[in-house]
């Protein structure tokens, strides 16, 4: 017999009627009756007595109803078990990503995964574009989080332009007051990381006619933000990379394109259902939060 005939006798003990039952489990008082039927001549005597207009439970439907409830209970905790069984999913995702991305966004976006899906684990690893890029190439990652501007791959799902603005020390202004053209940009050398390979940055400077010798090349963020600082010169990049130093000043700049970031998958031809998850809340993310600009 099945959790389902059980429950219709409980149902019409509770409320003493068939008709009441069948009404509450959307069935025709015919299908119920037929049901309390089967359960009788299954285990071999009466459960119900009908006393006038009143359905009634014999003495053996008695003894039995306290362990049909338990039957239904523990039916129901084993459906949701189950169930719950089901949508647990565990696995593992390893992500890639730059310091400002770490930095402003995935600890929100990781707090959002960890509440749905509390069974996958989570690696994070942080470094710059060629790094990331052997990451990829190796298939030590499962997504990457990066400027598209590097990378051209044919999975990346654009999440949110920047523009291109320039940092500069504190005690400098631009002749305009507002934002920086190629005669600022001039005024001081430009700072880039060691390893640049970044075009927007590149077309800046080709455009304010500043020779890509001229520029310091330092290995890290902070340390080319601590040449700012003391007064060595401007860094160009993007907005979203701003340390929100107050000894460091940060300007649009004329005429400056925008950057993209976005999500790259790296093998998207046999993504698990595990990376899917994530590479959806991260999406998800971007959306809520009104930061899918692009």
């Amino acid at each position: 017999m099945s959790l389902y005939s059980w429950n219709v006798v409980a149902m019409v003990a509770e409320h003493h009627s068939i008709t009441q039952a069948a009404h509450i489990l959307d069935l025709t008082p015919s299908a119920v009756s037929h049901m309390i039927k089967k359960v009788e001549e299954n285990v071999g005597y009466p459960i119900f007595i009908r006393e006038r207009n009143r359905f009634e439970l014999t003495s053996n439907g008695k003894t039995l109803l306290p362990y049909v409830q338990n039957y239904l209970k523990s039916g129901t905790a084993l459906q949701e078990e189950a169930s719950r069984l089901k949508n647990s999913v565990e696995g593992a995702v390893c992500i890639a990503a730059y310091n400002n991305v770490i930095r402003n966004w995935l600890p929100s976006i990781l707090k959002r995964f960890h509440e749905k899906y509390p069974n996958i684990r989570i690696t994070i690893r942080q470094s710059n574009d060629v790094r990331i890029k052997q990451w990829m190439e190796r298939g030590e990652i499962d997504l990457a989080i990066v400027f598209n501007s590097y990378y051209n791959a044919s999975s990346f799902i654009p999440l949110h332009k920047t523009p291109m603005v320039c940092f500069t020390p504190k005690d400098y202004f631009p002749r305009n007051g507002t934002y920086m053209t190629a005669e600022d940009l001039r005024d001081m050398p430009i700072i880039l990381r060691t390893e640049n390979f970044d075009e927007e940055t590149n077309s800046i400077l080709s455009g304010a006619a500043i020779p890509f010798d001229s520029v310091f090349r330092i290995d890290n963020d902070e340390s080319c933000y601590e040449y700012i600082r003391q007064g060595f010169g401007f860094r160009i990049t993007a907005a979203i990379t701003y340390p929100r130093d107050d000894r460091i000043n940060m300007y649009p700049i004329e005429n400056a394109p925008f950057r993209t970031i976005g999500l790259i998958t790296v093998f998207p031809q046999y993504i698990s259902p595990t990376v899917n998850l994530f590479r959806k809340e991260t999406i998800a993310f971007f959306s809520d939060n009104n930061l899918m600009n692009v």
